[in-house]
């Protein structure tokens, strides 16, 4: 079934006000903004990711961690969400699981410059 009119462009609208909001600093906007594109719209990697983002800046690190994971569960080689996750693994004394991450992000940045035979 089709989304009601105007939903394929509010989805993108919603998105890049979750954006702004985040990156001046706007939490709690940010979060209920991240909050209602999920009851509204399909799971999208980006919204898991600046949850992830949020919680993290918050203090929260289980959270983040589970943001993040949902964000690349949707979306396998989300960079920021790699590097973050890595980051934060990292800063919890997970050196394995961090390296994996940045392993794999590594190997993304060799796949978009070399084109598959």
């Amino acid at each position: 079934g089709r989304s009601a009119p105007g939903a394929d462009d509010a989805a993108p609208a919603l998105l890049a006000q979750i954006a702004t909001w985040a990156n001046a600093g706007n939490s709690e906007e940010a979060r209920a903004a991240c909050e209602r594109y999920l009851q509204q719209f399909e799971p999208h990697a980006q919204v898991f990711y600046w949850l992830g983002l949020l919680s993290d800046t918050a203090g929260q690190g289980t959270q983040a961690l589970n943001h993040y994971r949902k964000a690349l569960y949707l979306q396998p080689q989300h960079p920021e969400a790699l590097a973050h996750l890595a980051a934060l693994l990292a800063s919890q004394g997970d050196v394995v699981g961090a390296r994996r991450l940045q392993e794999r992000a590594a190997r993304r940045e060799r796949s978009d410059r070399e084109p598959e035979q």
